[in-house]
């Protein structure tokens, strides 16, 4: 087998490819949004920062902000988180269904993540997000997928339409949006490709200091029984700004009209 699994029952849930590790998907019940961390780049250099300051750890899925229907905050707790797992020779495939309740409020996220092999000094990770409410309607005001980075040497951001440094990638639409540096002398990066599915995206970053990238998701409502689908292909990547062609990697994503799940 191409991939292997490796598994902590109850904390984390670990890939590898040909023996070389790719990343690891923490769930354990301290966590209030399960997170990945760490993420491997194709040189082996460690990407995601795992520790929690201003920014959730790892690179994360979350859901920050939800209110009802008279615009009162609901503050959702995580109650439960289940694998299941699926490995062939082109991918390693898992899913993480976790439960959030707070009173009578229930919402469902189905994690669907899909790793693909290693190709040039390019690692593909696809997330598909299934959030599913099986109660009352909820308004999501705030979900992101954020990468809190390692630390790095010259850090800089760049979105798909050619703005660089967090200045001016901050707060704007963006189809992608990319955060890279210098880890051993070599450049790596990761960025974060948004399906245009998803409707409208802003990126946030940080790259002066901390090191952080975020797409920001539009706000939506979700009426009971009803269910809302984000998709998003990461690219880790060994190179820089100018080296690696995140936009034609944007478009081979749409090409497959993001259906890699």
């Amino acid at each position: 087998m191409e991939f292997r699994f490796e598994e902590v029952p109850g904390k984390e849930l670990s890939i590898t490819e040909k023996g070389e590790p790719t990343l690891t998907y923490c769930f354990g019940e301290s966590v209030t949004h399960p997170y990945f961390h760490p993420i491997y780049a194709p040189n082996g250099h460690v990407l995601t920062n795992g520790t929690e300051d201003k920014h959730l750890p790892g690179l994360c899925f979350s859901i920050e902000s939800v209110k009802d229907k008279s615009g009162k905050s609901v503050q959702l707790q995580r109650k439960t988180t289940n694998l299941e797992c699926e490995k062939s020779e082109e991918y390693a495939n898992f899913v993480s269904i976790t439960n959030f309740q707070a009173n009578s409020y229930e919402v469902i996220k189905n994690c669907k993540t899909r790793v693909l092999p290693r190709r040039d000094n390019l690692q593909i990770v696809d997330i598909n997000i299934n959030l599913h409410i099986t109660s009352n309607s909820i308004a999501f005001d705030n979900v992101r997928l954020g990468y809190n980075a390692a630390e790095m040497e010259h850090r800089k951001t760049a979105d798909s339409n050619g703005r660089i440094g967090e200045l001016e990638v901050n707060e704007k639409e963006s189809e992608w949006g990319t955060l890279c540096g210098i880890l051993g002398n070599t450049a790596v990066g990761l960025a974060i490709l948004p399906h245009p599915d998803n409707g409208e995206t802003h990126f946030l970053a940080e790259d002066a200091y901390l090191g952080y990238l975020c797409a920001l998701s539009q706000p939506f409502t979700l009426d009971t029984n009803t269910t809302r689908t984000l998709k998003y292909r990461m690219i880790i990547y060994v190179g820089d700004l100018f080296t690696t062609d995140i936009s034609e990697c944007y478009q081979d994503y749409i090409r497959c009209d993001g259906d890699t799940q």
